[in-house]
């Protein structure tokens, strides 16, 4: 993101921001869909979760500065809902390209 800003705080939340793109791509690559939906045999939040929240809290983040969209899976993490028992999470990929859309907007 390419910007001049005022703002020093607003520059180094820009930076954040970028530098965070690029993290969440890292951080899934290589992780089977298999493996993202293991909550390691307790209540634990599994990977395709604690992706798929961060994907949503980005997109809000992007709401309240008057972008308006909203991931594919919105429905799953809307109002900050926690993990889901019955709930089938998709796979990583569909978060990536989330992930990928807000960052061509």
């Amino acid at each position: 993101m390419e910007t001049k800003t005022v703002s020093n705080r607003m520059s180094s939340l820009i930076v954040l921001f970028d530098m965070q793109s690029n993290y969440f791509k890292s951080a899934i690559d290589g992780i089977s869909d298999k493996d993202a939906g293991n909550r390691l045999g307790k209540k634990a939040n599994h990977i395709a979760w604690i992706a798929g929240s961060m994907v949503y809290e980005r997109y809000e983040l992007a709401r309240s500065l008057e972008v308006d969209l909203k991931q594919s899976t919105d429905e799953l993490f809307k109002d900050h809902k926690g993990i889901e028992d019955s709930a089938s999470y998709p796979s990583l990929s569909e978060f990536k390209k989330d992930w990928k859309l807000l960052l061509h907007y």
